[in-house]
């Protein structure tokens, strides 16, 4: 008997999950006994551990019909480890320039990150002028390893509803956690009563069309047991306006990582070969900068 129980989840547009809308496009491939808290750490290189999952003929939107109920997800990701922190301030950089020029003409008082992690968007936040800055993680570790001028403020736990007081932030950011959730439609309800009109929500994600999705297909990095909604630029647009949002704009990510966190990542055959010859070549360390499957979503109360 399972340890786990189970939840069927509908499609966020039709409000149903009925086989004939909604075909199944990969089966389901893992037992119980091969979950872990392992399984649910942020940028591992993958095992492709999926659930079953179907795609919305209307949208595009491609998700995980029975999936783990949120008790069950919630332990599995507060034993979660932070296994990269080498990327912590290549990510910080990346995930900062899409906004880098809209924050010049933003109020800069009051922000929160969902999903922080250590902190780092934090970080970038405060040292951009934010005045509060604010974080909600699940997992223990890594609030202890966060900055010191911003540990304090990082919520260690889920975010919901009754966290914050409503009209209370001018930004809330979400750095891939919107497709980790099971209601994230719920999640930018919260958002909308939690932040200032005017305000606003910067969220990124991975893209289901983008080119590696759709070249790798299911031994894609985004096909992973994590990822409940997998969204499109088109959907994720339909969502925000559901939502109540007006949407700013939808936009590809560039990601400049070294080459050899890209090879990590890769599902290339022979990947040892590999790692050898761009390390004799001297590739292996450089920075290469990709669009690699990420995009972004800026929304307005």
């Amino acid at each position: 008997m399972s340890k786990y129980t189970y939840i069927t989840k509908e499609c966020l547009f039709c409000s149903s999950t009925d086989a004939a809308n909604h075909p199944v496009v990969y089966h389901k491939n893992f037992k119980d006994e091969d979950l872990n808290a392992e399984v649910f750490e942020a940028r591992k290189t993958t095992k492709h551990t999926h659930y079953e999952m179907v795609k919305c003929l209307k949208t595009g939107l491609i998700f995980s019909r029975h999936i783990l109920d949120d008790a069950s997800l919630n332990e599995l990701y507060k034993g979660s480890a932070i296994n990269f922190n080498e990327m912590l301030e290549y990510i910080k950089n990346d995930y900062w320039q899409p906004i880098a020029n809209y924050v010049k003409g933003w109020t800069r008082k009051k922000a929160v990150d969902i999903g922080c992690s250590t902190g780092f968007f934090l970080e970038a936040l405060k040292d951009n002028g934010y005045e509060e800055v604010y974080g909600v993680e699940p997992g223990v570790e890594p609030k202890a390893i966060a900055r010191a001028d911003i540990r304090d403020n990082i919520h260690t736990g889920f975010y919901g509803k009754g966290l914050y007081p409503p009209n209370h932030f001018d930004l809330i950011t979400c750095f891939q956690t919107l497709d980790h959730l099971s209601d994230p439609l719920g999640m930018l309800a919260n958002m909308r009563e939690n932040l200032k009109p005017g305000g606003h929500v910067y969220m990124i994600m991975h893209n289901s069309n983008a080119l590696q999705a759709r070249l790798f297909g299911e031994k894609s990095p985004i096909i992973d047991v994590e990822h409940i909604y997998l969204f499109n630029k088109e959907n994720i647009k339909l969502l925000g306006e559901k939502a109540g949002f007006k949407v700013v704009e939808v936009f590809d990510i560039v990601s400049r990582y070294p080459f050899s966190y890209w090879l990590r990542m890769a599902p290339l055959p022979l990947k040892k070969m590999w790692i050898g010859l761009f390390k004799a070549t001297g590739m292996y360390n450089k920075i290469m900068p990709m669009k690699a499957g990420n995009m972004g979503i800026i929304l307005e109360k």
